[in-house]
């Protein structure tokens, strides 16, 4: 069974009707308003999707002891006494936000009839019946058909051994695993200053402490498979640990499918708005082109929740082709190789120069930095945000001299 089959009740649209009959009598103050989401595309109505979409109703839920029903064809009814119609708008306006990129929003411009349909119960309750009449005729009408069947997923090379890793990472204490580099601003002659902490797991050592002679990075599909398990464990142990500091800045490498989770939905409920302002959640450039439309969907809430963007994993070939204002990412990670400082005279660094203005010099992080020839070449190429083992030791040697440019 896959995930939304077991996540959806199939009896909403009875429990809905239900309830409006129990307020036959008790119209007064209420309203209701239908999100007609089964209108939006197919790849908009994913289970993560959805689940945000019940979140954004969270607020007025608990405040008006209100009812959310979400209904089997995806749609969802809101029901509350006292709610106000500034209340429910700015709920809409959310959600019309979350799904701009759907054809739904983008034909309909402030017209959102297709979208939503409120009632008043004092004057519109017999209208809200009948479409609660007609949800759950609908849903009778499809219990019929077979559940959805789960894709299977692709096989592992090894899934004997990819079982025996699962097994210990589920059952590793990841808080010695945990390790924080910090992302730092370094002007010329100067030392470096730390502007925040990456928080990460190092893949070397969980392989040498949960599956030694393993190469966990030796298999695409594993690695994936494994760094989204890792997401969610590391995730519950700072929630658990509470150390995260909203007074400094951190960042998080995650999968785009954890942002989209209910693990992440619960982090984000523990960190809070104050400490989100001061979180930059980065995303592979790998893992955003391989699912364009989900990454649009998680970067806009993610936004709308607070939290800066990363496009991560981006090599010096490819940044000139990068357009972080579409994007709409907030910084970008530029790899470090040796190579680069023989490409400095050659066109690719002129292209590279370019690139880093056009995106923006306080917005190009350059990372994997082990030598000072890193920062060297970075300066030269307008950079002034580091990450790596070199800047690591300035920052426990801070009498060391600061490389300076070549």
């Amino acid at each position: 069974m896959n995930e939304r089959a077991q996540s959806r009740d199939p009896s909403q649209e009875q429990l809905l009707l239900d309830y409006i009959q129990r307020l036959d009598r008790y119209r007064e103050g209420r309203r209701a308003i239908h999100m007609h989401l089964s209108r939006l595309q197919p790849h908009n109505r994913r289970e993560h999707h959805l689940r945000i979409a019940c979140s954004c109703f969270d607020m007025l839920a608990k405040k008006f002891d209100g009812g959310l029903f979400r209904i089997g064809n995806d749609d969802l009814v809101f029901v509350a006494k006292g709610v106000g119609v500034v209340d429910l708008e700015a709920v809409v306006q959310k959600l019309r936000y979350l799904f701009a990129h759907d054809p739904l929003l983008q034909a309909g411009g402030d017209d959102l009839s297709e979208f939503c349909s409120w009632y008043a119960l004092e004057e519109d309750y017999a209208a809200l019946k009948r479409v609660a009449d007609g949800l759950e005729s609908e849903a009778r009408l499809h219990r019929v058909k077979s559940a959805e069947q789960a894709r299977p997923a692709s096989e592992p090379m090894d899934s004997r051994r990819l079982a025996q890793i699962e097994r210990a990472i589920n059952a590793a204490d990841l808080g010695f695993l945990i390790r924080r580099q910090p992302i730092c601003f370094v002007a010329p002659g100067r030392p470096p200053e730390p502007l925040m902490q990456e928080i990460y797991v190092s893949i070397d050592e969980l392989a040498r402490a949960v599956m030694p002679g393993t190469d966990l990075r030796g298999d695409r599909w594993l690695f994936q498979h494994l760094t989204r398990l890792l997401d969610q464990r590391v995730l519950a142990t700072l929630m658990h640990r509470d150390e995260l500091d909203p007074a400094s800045g951190f960042a998080l490498n995650l999968n785009v499918s954890t942002t989209l989770g209910p693990i992440f939905q619960d982090f984000d409920r523990a960190v809070g708005a104050t400490r989100a302002r001061a979180a930059v959640i980065e995303l592979q450039m790998i893992d955003i082109f391989a699912d364009p439309s989900s990454f649009m969907f998680a970067r806009d809430w993610l936004k709308g929740r607070g939290y800066k963007l990363c496009l991560d994993g981006v090599k010096p070939l490819l940044l000139p082709l990068i357009d972080r204002d579409w994007l709409a990412v907030d910084l970008i990670k530029l790899d470090w190789g040796p190579d680069l400082a023989g490409d400095l005279d050659a066109p690719t660094g002129a292209r590279l120069k370019t690139a880093i203005e056009s995106i923006g010099r306080d917005r190009v992080i350059m990372c994997h930095c082990d030598t000072a020839q890193a920062q060297a070449v970075g300066e030269q190429l307008g950079i002034a945000m580091f990450q790596g083992r070199y800047f690591d030791r300035l920052l426990r040697e801070p009498a060391r001299p600061v490389a300076r440019r070549a």
